[in-house]
């Protein structure tokens, strides 16, 4: 068996962050103190109020708070007991413990795998520049990978690979240096990989793999991709159990109206808006988000209209709009105005609601744009571990160029993600959840099309040609195979009039001739339809951005959509019946 090299593209860079360095306090401490504020224990019964947690892990907690002066301990009879003192009582109903953080600044190198943004220490990889790379012979194949398109690097990764013990990255001084190119490389000898850091996450071991799959099936001419095991660390599936209730889904005009409005109100000081498109709608928010900024609340307002062949597009005429009316209030300096689109066609609100903490609205509604009169739907995320996805996506989608990092405000985006998806999470409901990116949509119907046992709907603002194959098809054959039921529901058909655009006739047609096929294809006009969501049975439903039977997601950009899956008790028999109820 031959030596194979995989040889992959790799960015190094060098910046320097902003770190605060200390050992933060866990949930677990907080916990504890929070316990022995409320009466004395001792560890065994500490152990046995966190279900079994080992009294080595218990009595390591107490030994730092006892240091920090919050805890002490007691004599009851022959049984040692730990209580809170006054000081730890007083700190236990903080919301997060103050720990002794010391700031500084440090220069620190990190490499980029091209392929799956994975970040690494310098040194954890084998590199090499190209001119010395190893050549193939008969001994040995190299498999060099070429340069991928890559729209942006994920900052939060990066943070995570260069992180010391007890720091924290918490900014980072802004760059335009770009990153330099060089080789990784990682050697199988008789099947056994070299080169593999081992904190390599399990999507860069899983690509190794998938690479030198491909080298033993050519050599070999296997029937099927050989996989050889490597030394990771066992992954299991990813938890996907957030809180969520049924009253989180946002329904018509109007819901997402009076949802904006409590978002902005109760905002305590973070207001983050991402709108597909800006029109002089706005002039309705822009009085809230005023006097949200009277009150010291940072704006951050990020548009996604792609740019018109060259010319200014409607959304960035709106944005100069927004600029002249906020110019002269006095808290011009509290709004940041994204200068650039993001080229997403997301839809995404989040705020830190000074009662229910960290919020964020997913879904079909343009925030800076719409009337609220049509029907959108969202979802509102209570979760803090999904709203530190977001922000950290927020800030990916706004960065821009990879490698360019002059703009702390974006920067600042990933250090608050990772912050916020650290706090606690609230006690209720939880259903599973996933968020959907743009090449999610299309696996999401064949999964539906394939799982439906009694019905499939879609609803989706615009009906065109492009979604035939994405969304109707796998649809159409489900029916005819399965006899589901499959309805279809849209606001408009695609395209401008005339040229591009379905005739009354033609639509007409389509509806005859899918009906025929097993799907009901129906125009919604009142309530005007902008909403985008698939559903199938009584417990799966994907709310999302994507317009689903206009769209062709395969060359979209990676963050070009957004949406959520989510599985929960009958949550699309709910859904479909409410949508029903609204249709005039």
């Amino acid at each position: 068996m031959r030596t194979v090299h995989i040889v992959f593209p790799v960015l190094r860079g060098a910046r320097k962050f902003k770190i605060e360095k200390g050992r933060r306090w866990s949930v677990l401490e907080h916990l504890i103190l929070q316990a022995l504020a409320a009466r004395p224990r001792s560890a065994r019964e500490l152990s046995e109020d966190a279900g079994g947690l080992p009294r080595r892990v218990i009595i390591e907690a107490i030994t730092r708070l006892m240091r920090a002066g919050w805890v002490e301990l007691l004599s009851s009879g022959s049984t040692v007991v730990f209580d809170a003192t006054n000081a730890g009582k007083a700190r236990s109903v903080d919301q997060e413990l103050p720990s002794a953080i010391t700031p500084t600044n440090k220069w620190r190198s990190f490499q980029i795998d091209a392929y799956t943004g994975a970040a690494f220490r310098v040194g954890d990889l084998t590199t090499s520049h190209y001119h010395a790379l190893p050549q193939t012979t008969d001994e040995q194949i190299v498999h060099v990978l070429d340069m991928p398109t890559i729209e942006s690097e994920d900052l939060s990764e990066i943070f995570n690979a260069i992180e010391s013990q007890d720091e924290l990255i918490v900014g980072v001084h802004p760059s335009a240096t770009r990153l330099s190119r060089t080789n990784g490389i990682v050697t199988y000898h008789n099947g056994v990989p070299e080169g593999i850091p081992s904190k390599a996450p399990k999507a860069f071991v899983d690509f190794i793999e998938r690479e030198y799959a491909k080298v033993r099936e050519v050599e070999n001419s296997l029937p099927k991709p050989f996989r050889q095991p490597v030394a990771a660390q066992p992954q299991g599936k990813s938890e996907n159990s957030y809180l969520f209730d049924y009253t989180d889904l946002i329904l018509n005009g109007k819901g997402h109206e009076e949802a904006l409005s409590k978002l902005i109100k109760n905002a305590d000081t973070r207001i983050l808006i991402h709108s597909g498109f800006v029109t002089r709608n706005v002039d309705a928010v822009l009085p809230k988000l005023l006097a949200a900024a009277g009150r010291s609340v940072r704006i951050d307002l990020f548009y996604g209209q792609d740019e018109e062949d060259g010319s200014r597009t409607s959304s960035e005429l709106a944005i100069e709009h927004v600029k002249k009316k906020i110019a002269g209030t006095g808290v011009r300096e509290m709004f940041h105005i994204h200068p650039f689109s993001t080229e997403s066609h997301s839809k995404i609100a989040i705020a830190d609601d000074r009662q229910a903490g960290w919020t964020a609205i997913v879904g079909s509604c343009n925030w800076l744009a719409a009337d609220y009169t049509g029907f959108d739907v969202s979802v509102r995320l209570r979760d803090p571990r999904l709203v530190g996805q977001l922000l950290r996506i927020l800030g990916k989608m706004a960065k821009g160029r990879i490698g360019v990092w002059n703009d702390t405000n974006v920067a600042g985006l990933f250090v608050l993600g990772r912050s916020v998806e650290r706090l606690p999470v609230k006690g209720g409901r939880k259903a599973e959840i996933d968020l959907l990116f743009t090449a999610d949509h299309a696996p999401i119907v064949m999964e539906a099309a394939r799982l439906a046992k009694e019905r499939v709907f879609v609803l989706s603002h615009q009906f065109g040609i492009a979604g035939r194959p994405v969304t109707i098809f796998p649809l159409m054959d489900a029916a005819r195979s399965s006899g589901i039921d499959v309805s279809v529901f849209y606001g408009k058909p695609a395209g401008k009039e005339g040229a591009t655009r379905m005739t009354a006739e033609e639509l007409l047609d389509l509806r005859q001739r899918y009906g025929e096929s097993g799907v009901k294809l129906a125009s919604v006009e009142r309530p005007r339809l902008h909403a985008k969501v698939l559903g199938w049975d009584r417990d799966d439903i994907a709310i999302t951005s994507f317009n689903w039977l206009s769209v062709d997601p395969n060359d979209q950009k990676p963050l070009r959509e957004i949406g959520l899956r989510i599985k929960a008790g009958r949550i699309a028999e709910q859904f479909l019946g409410d949508f029903e109820r609204a249709q005039w």
